[in-house]
Order: C-alpha cells, then structure tokens, then sequence
C-alpha cells in the first residue's frame, strides 16, 4: 500500500523535467598565403615606324604581336617609309613588358580597346586601335599569362594605327596603360 501511496503521490506531483539543449561546437581555423606581387616594366613601346599617307584616302598600319610574329600589314594609302629598315623610328614592332611574380601563377591583363596618339607639333589624333595582347607563356589565351617557374613571363602588344588621308607629316604618341592581376 505504502508503494501504492508513493506512486500516487509521484503522478500528482508536478514533474521537473530538463531537457538537455541541442548544442555543439567546433573548432576552425584560419590560412593564409602570402604570394610575391605582379610587377611589370615596359622593355619597348609599341611602335608602327615611319610609313606615308595618300591623299586620296585613309591607310593603316597593323602590328601583330607574338607568336603571330608576322611582318606589319599596310592596307590602303599606307605605305613604310623605310623599306627594311632597323631604326627606331623606322620598324614596326610589338611592345614588349616583363612581367614578374609568384611562379605558377596565373594572372589577366587589362588594357583599353583603343588609345588616341597625339601629334607633338600639330595636336592632331590619330587612333590606335584593336589592341592585342599575347602572353609567351600562354601565348593563345588573349588577355591571361601565366607565370613560368622562375616567376618571369613576356606580354607583347599590338595594335593598328589608323591615318586619315593628307595628315600632315608629324611624331604621334599615345599612352597605353597596363594593369596585371592575379586570377
């Protein structure tokens, strides 16, 4: 009876009951890593040389970078001035800029469609345009490079100048920004 009693007076009786909280933790953590900056210096500007201009219409001049590597195209009233010639302001040719950092990397490059190149004594614009990028070391990817195991890769640009008919006879110059990133 006196079981009875008690288990009578346990169902009367309220029950504390506790429940446990669903809780857990853990432990993370956190990386990182340092990598050498991309660095770039220009080796030579992109320059399309001396050439002549018609009167009866427009010419261009294209320079292609490597690894096309081929020898500049005039096309309309354009034509080279100096025929084989060497000299600074006589060849056509790509700009060349080295570009240093982490090894293995990857990395993009941006630069603009077109520039306009301004004549020093007569301010007249000519423009530059369809510029090209290649990287030696990934040469068929437009606009990406990637850095060889020394850190070190070459970027070649190319463009055409376009010159309209009877400009006057003048020394053009554009600047062409360059920025690297890594991916």
């Amino acid at each position: 009876m006196r079981a009875a009693a008690l288990l009578l007076l346990a169902l009367l009786l309220p029950a504390n009951v506790h429940a446990q909280e669903a809780a857990a933790s853990a432990r993370g953590g956190a990386t990182a890593a340092v990598v050498d900056p991309l660095r770039i210096e220009y080796l030579r500007d992109l320059a399309f040389g001396s050439l002549t201009v018609g009167t009866a219409g427009e010419g261009a001049v294209t320079v292609s970078p490597a690894p096309a590597g081929a020898a500049p195209r005039y096309t309309g009233s354009a034509a080279p001035l100096c025929s084989g010639g060497t000299g600074a302001d006589c060849a056509p040719y790509a700009a060349q800029i080295a570009v240093r950092g982490e090894p293995g990397r990857s990395y993009r490059v941006d630069l603009p469609a077109s520039v306009m190149a301004s004549g020093r004594a007569t301010g007249r614009q000519l423009a530059v345009e369809d510029l090209v990028v290649r990287s030696r070391e990934r040469p068929l990817a437009d606009r990406r490079g990637r850095l060889d195991p020394q850190g070190r890769d070459t970027l070649e640009i190319g463009g055409t100048l376009r010159v309209p008919a009877a400009t006057p006879a003048d020394h053009f110059r554009a600047e062409l920004a360059v920025f690297v990133a890594y991916d």
